[in-house]
């Protein structure tokens, strides 16, 4: 195997890896590559070239295939199961091994690989992308996004070399001299980056005002002419808002300036009287339980905390590089897709189960505090999941049972333990007393011990203003003491109780977004904001929510057999909030836009300055190649001056020179001069034939006359004269052609 061969592909392996490996080391991107993306990009598709890169066995192209084949099969069916991931695995695993093979070995038909070039390039692209998602991404990733913008060059230019050595083998033989140039080209591209861009070029710097006595100033009402779409029936007609608290108070709706917004996510801080808008979610469906923390494992202290086994924990903070996709396999009935799109003040995502597909978060531009784009598609139970109690159910199979064994585990104290069953055993018994009421003969024992839960809190008073402790401590006094408590106190309980009903449960926290909860205000602020944000206006009215800090919740889980985790809502059952002690029914607070306002110094890509800084090197790259022609047939011309050897050297490379300036074929390395002359016609009256018997006894012949050597020097000036006659491009454009061409360059 050649050398050179071998040391392109070791190159292009490189320059793959070191772009993959990008991904794993940016800040930007706290998940980088599942397990699958794992396989796929480090072990698939570097062994897949390999192969295809190595001879074929006993030198046979089918023993080869068969060779890349089996692995590669293996391979995709245990990282990826019978799926289309398998799918994925194997045909981006083939794709790689044919365009390697094409590519080293049969490169008249590996024109395509002229595209991974722009694919590595473009991943660093993102990178750049990933480096603008946030201020705080900006801040800790601003010299690896220095290094990204300079390595994007880099690896375009250079990885262009190895494709262009690949495909045009007739080159090999100036791979230093064309090396030379990328090299030159190179070191051009990282000078003007490193010494010619400004230093904020890439610099991402948000502007947020975190001062508190600018959030203490009193907000103003909005403006009155901040009126509710009429959607034709929708939201208007269809949809009860939150009449007011007891006196008939509803909640007004008031504005502040953006740049006095309260910090990164828009809260209050604690003012009793306001709400401040959080995020506006667009949905088909309603309400949405978006969750940003499953806590699946019970603290006999602390209470529920999130555990390992909660894996999709981990998808909230993320910074997806690219589309997450859920592998699994779901079978859980009721369910249907639906996406679900924030604009938001978070950058931390709120996802609801059970999320299928998540885009990476994207920096939203113009819209004031909200920040962040969120996309999410989940495979949501759509119904309202209590109707299944008059549905025929089954109890957990012993699969189950072993599968969600850390959602029935109850560690407590003997004393809480027994708290929490004698509650358990009041509301299961007053549940079989009411039972008859509510219930025909169908039997669904295992909904049933749920409900029965849920109807236990019809005595206990809901109330946002009671604090958000969660400890076990705390939960044994809200139930069997005070009964008055946060969405917390309801939630979590109701979670022991049905670990200790036999039924697999857990905590989820993050905002219900739900039509009921829209009040006038909220939909007042939420016209207001759709007039005044582009991206809103993609969404029908009656399909967005207003979200504020007040919408903050925590629900319960509860594993249903067939049917999966779904969400149940303990509060539901409660007393409701009174007065104040109803967040929702606090004065509104939206952002009051200002058009006008740089929230960034630098939010797009600076094309304009980047095409600037392209074409000036452009233009300093053919200048310098204009420089190296002409500089070098100036040389060759004095060095004909020397006559003799030296000199009939000089002049045969201006020769050549100048014939590839006026169109002539290019001399390959491996021929001689009598051998390139056939090039141009037959028989010894060729004008290139002459000059080549001429230049071969000049450089091969030793003179003893120094007379005769300059005589036959002087012929083959004269040949030389002949030949440019004959072959040079007739008309103005041929003169134009011959000066501005650039084709001599291969003879460097």
């Amino acid at each position: 195997m050649k050398k050179p061969s071998v040391l392109l592909f070791c190159l292009r392996l490189f320059f793959y890896l070191s772009v993959a490996g990008l991904v794993l080391l940016h800040p930007g991107i706290i998940v980088s590559y599942d397990r699958t993306g794992l396989v796929q990009w480090f072990l698939i598709i570097p062994l897949e070239a390999l192969i295809a890169f190595l001879p074929a066995p006993k030198g046979r192209l089918k023993n080869k295939l068969l060779l890349a084949l089996l692995p590669l099969c293996l391979i995709s069916v245990i990282a990826g199961g019978f799926s289309t991931t398998a799918l994925l695995l194997f045909f981006s695993g083939l794709a790689s091994f044919v365009l390697t093979l094409l590519l080293f070995h049969h490169p008249r038909w590996g024109r395509l690989s002229i595209l991974e070039p722009f694919f590595l390039a473009w991943v660093c692209f993102q990178l750049l992308v990933f480096s603008r998602s946030g201020e705080e991404i900006a801040g800790v990733s601003l010299q690896l996004t220095q290094f990204i913008l300079v390595w994007t060059a880099v690896v375009f230019l250079f990885h262009s070399a190895v494709v262009y050595f690949c495909l045009f083998r007739s080159s090999s033989g100036g791979a230093k001299r064309e090396g030379l140039a990328f090299a030159l080209a190179a070191a051009a591209i990282l000078a003007l980056v490193i010494f010619v861009l400004p230093p904020d070029f890439i610099r991402n710097t948000v502007l947020v005002n975190l001062l508190q006595d600018k959030v203490d100033r009193m907000t103003k009402p909005s403006e009155e002419d901040w009126g509710i779409p009429d959607t034709g029936g929708g939201r208007r007609r269809g949809r009860d808002v939150v009449p007011g608290d007891q006196n008939g108070r509803r909640p007004s709706l008031r504005s502040l300036s953006e740049g006095d917004w309260p910090g990164d996510d828009g809260r209050s801080g604690g003012r009793e009287r306001q709400q401040f808008t959080v995020m506006v979610v667009a949905s088909k469906h309603e309400p949405v339980y978006m969750g940003n923390s499953i806590r699946g494992r019970l603290d006999p202290v602390s209470g529920f905390l999130p555990g390992p086994e909660e894996t999709l924990n981990r998808l909230p903070s993320q910074r997806l590089f690219v589309t997450w996709f859920d592998n699994e396999f779901i079978f859980d009935y009721g369910r249907e897709e639906n996406e679900v799109f924030s604009l938001s003040t978070l950058s931390q995502k709120y996802l609801p189960y059970r999320p299928l597909a998540v885009e990476p978060t994207v920096l939203s531009e113009n819209s004031g505090p909200f920040r962040y784009i969120h996309r999410v598609i989940s495979n949501i139970h759509t119904d309202d999941p209590l109707e299944l109690v008059s549905v025929p159910g089954r109890e957990l199979g012993p699969l189950e049972k072993s599968e969600f064994a850390p959602y029935l585990e109850i560690t407590l104290d003997e004393t809480d333990r027994e708290i929490f069953r004698a509650h358990l055993a009041r509301v299961t018994e007053s549940w079989q007393t009411r039972r008859r009421f509510y219930l025909d003969d169908e039997d669904n024992e295992y909904m049933e011990r749920i409900l029965a839960i849920l109807l236990g809190f019809s005595d206990y008073q809901y109330d946002v203003n009671n604090g958000q402790d969660y400890s076990i401590s705390s939960l044994v006094e809200f139930i069997a003491d005070t009964k008055d408590g946060h969405c917390v106190h309801f939630s979590n309980t109701a979670a022991i109780l049905g670990r200790m009903a036999g039924i697999p449960s857990r905590v989820v926290t993050g905002f219900l977004v739900a039509g009921n909860m829209q009040t006038i205000a909220h939909l007042r602020g939420l016209a207001a904001l759709r007039s005044r944000i582009p991206l809103l206006q993609e969404f029908a009215f009656e399909d967005l929510y207003l979200v504020t800090d007040a919408h903050a919740h925590s629900w319960t889980q509860f594993y249903v057999p067939d049917y999966g985790w779904l969400d149940f809502e303990a509060t539901r059952f409660a007393i409701p909030p009174i007065g104040f002690g109803d967040g929702n029914l606090r004065d509104v607070v939206i952002p009051q836009l200002d058009r006008n306002q740089v929230f960034s110094r630098v939010r797009h890509f600076p094309w304009r300055a980047a095409l600037r800084i392209f074409a000036l090197l452009a233009a300093l790259l053919l200048l310098g190649a204009y420089v190296i022609r002409y500089g070098r047939e100036a040389a060759l011309y004095f060095g004909t001056r020397r006559g003799g050897k030296e000199g009939s050297r000089s002049l045969y490379l201006l020769l050549l020179a100048r014939l590839a300036a006026d169109g002539k074929p290019i001399k390959p390395v491996s021929k001689t001069a009598p051998e390139y002359s056939k090039l141009f016609g037959d028989g010894n009256d060729a004008p290139f034939a002459a000059f080549a018997a001429i230049y071969t006894e000049l450089r091969w012949r030793t003179f003893a006359d120094k007379a005769e050597e300059e005589k036959r020097f002087l012929s083959l000036m004269e040949e030389y004269r002949k030949i440019l006659t004959s072959f040079r491009r007739k008309g103005l454009i041929g003169f134009v052609i011959r000066i501005f061409s650039l084709r001599g360059l291969a003879y460097l």
